[in-house]
């Protein structure tokens, strides 16, 4: 059960990564949407 454990919790690491990633780029993708249809910059 120990190696178990250690095993998902090492394993759960890279999964929670790539979901903030995901988060973070569709936010990214939504403002670029926004900042193109009202003709203004993202920055």
């Amino acid at each position: 059960m120990n190696e178990l454990t250690l095993g998902a919790y090492i394993l759960i690491w890279p999964a929670l990564t790539l979901w903030i990633l995901v988060v973070l780029c569709r936010a990214v993708l939504k403002d670029m949407r926004a900042a193109k249809k009202n003709n203004s910059e993202l920055v």
